[in-house]
């Protein structure tokens, strides 16, 4: 090696280490959740999400079946974090459907999600409708009716990740944006429909964010609404949480020229809750959060993300969040690979060491992602002959 490529080697080393340093070992925020970036089960991610890597959307007129599976483990290990418990996921989420792609602006997707939790009885735990309706109006711009997708990209504090492994399909109304300076994701989730007892319970959330200055610069604003009631049932329950966040980042790619740093970022967030229970008076809380992260990519298809935080509260409290977030303070940092494998297959690993109060615990996570798509062919909607007749039914004169 000769002297000038050892030199940049060292130099090239003691900068990542530094970033890593600053970025890693400074206050900002650990990312807990999964960073697989194109499933539609696990993860997060912006616009429509195709659950097959690199292979797409199909071609308008065409349907094909959508295979797509993810193998997750997920262990929380939380002790003496009294009331908030540790608790371990483990096991398979399968959405299966047919897809068809009925022009370039509608696409209709039909199938199941098939999941089960290991270690339970020989059952699945989920099966649960797929009908998902996708509309894109305008470039970028996508409209979910029915199935919606639920890796939206919100704060941990807000919309635990971990709702994906406790509940069944989202099912309501989404918008998404995902265009270059602006990203958008709000949907409205009816997790349970009123009846005589029970009371209706249903979520709106909400993220933005604006990119500026060659996406430097990121401002973030985002609401998570979780709201049970109604006018039906005689349940006496009328409950509503509110949980708001705005903030912003920094940060900049390749920095040095180095290309296996993708990024290093750094940034805050300003937390706020309302919550009205049914049972007792409402009560406000607020926190703030700073965090930072960097990105790195030593071979092609891999990314390594390092990340830490430090948050500190008072009373804030969102109903669908993370329960971490209910403490006074804590730190937390920690380590995820993803590596894809092929064209179709994501494995992702994470580690998370999380401090509070003279309290060590940690976090382990592991998902294996694979989808693809097999052609069924092209349909063609089939069209009445136009006869006097069927010009007078009611559905010709629509």
């Amino acid at each position: 090696m000769s002297s000038k490529s050892y030199r940049s080697t060292v130099v090239w080393l003691a900068v990542t280490a530094l970033l890593a340093g600053v970025l890693t070992f400074s206050v900002a925020r650990g990312d807990e959740f999964s960073i697989t970036p194109d499933s539609t089960v696990i993860g997060q991610n912006y616009g429509y999400p195709s659950g097959t890597p690199n292979q797409g959307l199909p071609s308008p007129g065409q349907l094909d079946l959508v295979v797509e599976t993810t193998v997750f483990a997920k262990n929380l290990e939380l002790l003496g974090l009294d009331p908030i418990e540790g608790e371990t996921f483990i096991g398979v989420l399968a959405p299966l459907r047919l897809r068809y792609r009925a022009d370039d602006k509608v696409s209709i997707e039909m199938g199941a999600l098939i999941g089960h939790n290991f270690g339970d009885d020989n059952q699945l735990d989920i099966a649960d409708l797929i009908i998902r309706l996708v509309i894109e109006p305008f470039a970028d711009v996508f409209f979910i009716a029915g199935t919606l997708f639920p890796t939206h990209w919100i704060h941990d504090a807000l919309y635990d990740d971990v709702q994906k492994f406790r509940t069944n399909t989202e099912q309501g109304f989404q918008l998404r944006v995902d265009w270059s300076p602006f990203k958008h994701d709000t949907w409205i989730n009816w997790r349970i429909r009123e009846g005589d007892i029970r009371p209706e319970e249903f979520e709106v959330g909400s993220a933005s964010q604006l990119r500026l200055l060659d996406d430097r610069l990121r401002l973030d604003v985002q609401a998570m609404i979780d709201h049970a009631g109604g006018q039906v049932s005689l349940s006496p329950v009328v409950e509503t949480n509110v949980a708001l966040l705005g903030g912003a980042s920094i940060g900049i790619r390749h920095p040095f020229g180095f290309t296996y740093i993708e990024e290093g970022r750094i940034g805050g967030a300003y937390f706020y809750s309302s919550d009205d229970p049914h049972d007792s008076p409402n009560r406000t809380g607020e926190g703030w959060e700073v965090r930072g992260n960097l990105d790195l990519s030593p071979i092609a298809g891999s990314l390594i993300r390092l990340h830490t935080s430090y948050f500190s509260g008072n009373d804030f409290l969102a109903r669908r969040g993370d329960p971490l977030y209910r403490l006074d303070d804590y730190v937390q940092g920690g380590i995820t690979t993803l590596l894809g494998i092929g064209p179709n297959l994501r494995i992702e690993a994470g580690f998370v060491v999380q401090s509070n109060e003279g309290k060590t615990n940690y976090t382990f996570q592991v998902n294996v992602s694979w989808g693809t798509a097999f052609d069924i062919g092209f349909l063609k909607p089939r069209v009445k002959p136009r006869t006097a007749e069927n010009m007078r039914s009611p559905d010709r004169r629509l």
